[in-house]
């Protein structure tokens, strides 16, 4: 009897309370409350669980180059490899980790042995890496090439012959793929391209191949209109050299990319980028803003400071995120020869810059003093 009164006034306070509208409706905001906390928690504790085990991006080093000439080292390959030796490791001391290397590539210089397999073993055992350069619109043999592929020559107004080949002729074209496309049995690390472009002062070639596939598109030849700006079909020869440019270096970009090999591909580009489409048909900012190359190499040879950062600020809003830009810090060069002091503000600069590299023209003036200079302040 006394344990059904108990149960039965328990029912009565407990149905009291529940009812209770202020009661119930505490009573309902406390446990969600405590749902929504737990809820937090979990989701707190999971994004720093999953925060942890993330991989934290690389931190790519900073690229950095130098241009190097064949006169550095002997004919004789046992000299020649312990010429190498020695520079390379000053290199290597220096952080430097990449080589554009001219006349590298089998049948441009007169080395009785493979001067490329040469340079990446070498490379190789100081973490350097090559880049064999290629440049299409660089002075030729004009006495050579006119026996053995006139047509493939510069031809002036007058009909003169120039020492440079043609690169609006697709077979010029053919010929430089097929000379690149040799090199990728080897393990470089790219492709680089200097004299991308038409001799300076607007040297297109007037021959009546290039002449009639302009005026298929244009119903002139170039010849037939005034040469100046004011003739709109002028304007329009200038930018139709341009386009022979450019679409050279997609043809070019297509060839490593179907190598199925991992190729870097920059190029060296005229410091100013409006004035060098203009006049020697390098349209540079395009390549940039589409992605046509891995990076530029804006050749920033100048002991002006203001000018240096600017130059490089104006590549590096063009390239975007489409390219990366290392500047060309010229040492001793036909427009600058630096001194030690200047050396590290433009290595500097490029660093305030973001650009993440540069490279140094050349291995010729870029000496030992040069690289003490720099491991004693900012490498």
């Amino acid at each position: 009897m006394i344990e059904f009164k108990r149960k039965y006034i328990m029912n009565i306070i407990i149905n009291h309370v529940w009812f209770h509208p202020t009661i119930k409706i505490n009573y309902i905001m406390m446990r969600r409350n405590r749902i929504i906390t737990c809820f937090v928690t979990f989701v707190t504790i999971s994004l720093i669980i999953s925060a942890g085990c993330k991989k934290k991006p690389e931190i790519q080093p900073e690229f950095r180059g130098v241009w190097l000439h064949t006169g550095l080292f002997s004919p004789q390959k046992e000299k020649a490899v312990r010429q190498m030796d020695s520079l390379f490791t000053l290199y290597q001391e220096t952080g430097i980790n990449n080589l554009f290397c001219y006349n590298s590539a089998p049948g441009e210089n007169s080395f009785t042995w493979d001067y490329l397999q040469t340079l990446i073993d070498e490379g190789n055992k100081k973490n350097i890496r090559i880049h064999p350069i290629f440049y299409p619109g660089y002075t030729v043999n004009l006495e050579k090439e006119i026996v053995d592929h006139p047509h493939w020559l510069i031809r002036g107004m007058d009909g003169q012959y120039e020492p440079h080949f043609n690169i609006a002729n697709p077979e010029v074209r053919e010929y430089w793929i097929d000379r690149i496309k040799a090199t990728f049995k080897y393990d470089i690390a790219g492709i680089h391209l200097d004299y991308i472009r038409f001799p300076i002062t607007q040297m297109y070639s007037y021959d009546s191949l290039t002449c009639e596939l302009f005026k298929r598109e244009f119903q002139y030849s170039p010849l037939e209109v005034s040469h100046d700006c004011g003739s709109m079909i002028w304007c329009e020869w200038i930018k139709w050299n341009s386009r022979q440019v450019t679409e050279f270096l997609k043809e070019i970009q297509k060839a490593v990319k179907n190598s199925e090999k991992p190729l870097l591909l920059g190029a060296d580009v005229f410091p100013d980028m409006e004035t060098a489409d203009v006049l020697i048909a390098q349209n540079w900012k395009n390549w940039a803003e589409n992605g046509l190359v891995d990076f530029l190499c804006p050749m920033l040879y100048t002991n002006n400071l203001d000018l240096f950062r600017e130059y490089v600020r104006n590549a590096m809003n063009a390239a975007g995120n489409n390219c990366k830009v290392y500047p060309g810090i010229g040492i001793h060069t036909s427009h600058n020869d630096i001194t030690g002091e200047l050396l590290i503000k433009e290595v500097e600069i490029t660093r305030e810059e973001r650009t993440n590299g540069m490279v140094f023209f050349s291995g010729y003036s870029f000496n030992k003093e040069m690289m003490d200079t720099l491991n004693a302040t900012l490498f």
